[in-house]
């Protein structure tokens, strides 16, 4: 799916090159104006927000500029954001060579994927067969962006039983617009990480996506966007989520194992509401005590793309 542009005159490459050359100098920029507010966070002067550290402020430091010196100019000129090279490398616990492995990967997969055309396909001029598939894939709800916890960390609802497309290329497409637009929604409010949650109401084992599905969005989630989920409440969760859950828990890192929130019942309720103050403004499927109204799917995408549906 790499797109190739060929017959470009000389103008336009030099003006190509002078268009790569200053979003390198931009990537940076933004790198060298990294400040320290303290020895817990990382803060990136851009506005692309900070997170807790995981190692030594030296440590981090180092690894993001041994991955910097790995790419190219160009692979730096398509970096997300400034902050990419530090989640990769949190993300692989320290180990360099792992993490420019990664970003690498993730830098061509973007590429390929035409991230940047999902994100702007929904503004004038933008790619109208990616923004005809997201507009179908959207109708049912079944993925959206609302509200946002104490932090302003937006929430990605996810709702597999609501699903009545089917289609895998044209869902992980639909999934990578509705990441995207998480992030952009948290970003403003000077975060990183997102909250997923997954409402598993009219949800049937038999309705399961096939497995080549489940790992194209495993590895979405896990290879391209590391470091970008802070929580997922799995809620209405079936029987069978549970019982396995239960069995494997223990087996499980800890950081990966403090993401995921079973909310069932009064604890479950319970878990929610430790992290969300206006509980009105969740949907019921997650505890909310408002009346909020129904997903509508033109008018959430017709909305920027740091706005969540029916945010003011």
């Amino acid at each position: 799916m790499t797109m190739t542009v060929t017959g470009a005159s000389s103008s336009t490459t030099a003006a190509v090159a002078a268009d790569t050359t200053a979003s390198v100098d931009v990537i940076q920029n933004n790198v060298e104006d990294l400040k320290l507010q303290d020895n817990e966070n990382y803060v990136v002067k851009n506005g692309c927000g900070s997170e807790p550290r995981l190692l030594d402020a030296e440590v981090e430091d180092e690894g993001v500029q041994d991955i910097l010196a790995a790419l190219t100019d160009t692979e730096k000129s398509q970096l997300a954001d400034a902050n990419m090279p530090l989640r990769h490398f949190r993300a692989e616990k320290g180990d360099t060579e792992k993490a420019i492995e990664k970003i690498k990967a993730t830098l061509q997969w973007r590429q390929e994927f035409q991230v940047d055309k999902i994100v702007n396909c929904m503004a004038e001029g933008g790619d109208e067969t990616i923004r005809k598939s997201i507009e179908n894939d959207n109708k049912d709800g079944k993925i959206y962006v609302r509200s946002y916890n104490k932090e302003g960390r937006a929430v990605l609802l996810l709702r597999p039983g609501a699903d009545t497309v089917h289609k895998e290329h044209e869902g992980m497409v639909h999934l990578v617009y509705n990441i995207e637009r998480a992030i952009r929604c948290t970003e403003k409010n000077g975060k990183e990480k997102i909250i997923v949650m997954i409402d598993y109401k009219g949800f049937n084992l038999r309705d399961a996506p096939p497995l080549s599905t489940s790992k194209l969005t495993l590895s979405i989630l896990q290879d391209h966007y590391p470091e970008r989920m802070l929580r997922f409440y799995l809620l209405n969760p079936p029987m069978m989520f549970r019982i396995f859950w239960n069995i494997v828990k223990p087996f499980i890192d800890p950081v990966t194992k403090q993401k995921i929130v079973f909310c069932h019942g009064n604890a479950g309720k319970k878990a929610i509401e430790d992290s969300f103050e206006d509980m009105d403004k969740l949907e019921p499927c997650a505890h909310g005590t408002g009346n909020p109204r129904d997903f509508d799917s033109k008018e959430y995408l017709s909305t920027p793309m740091n706005k969540a549906f029916d945010e003011k």
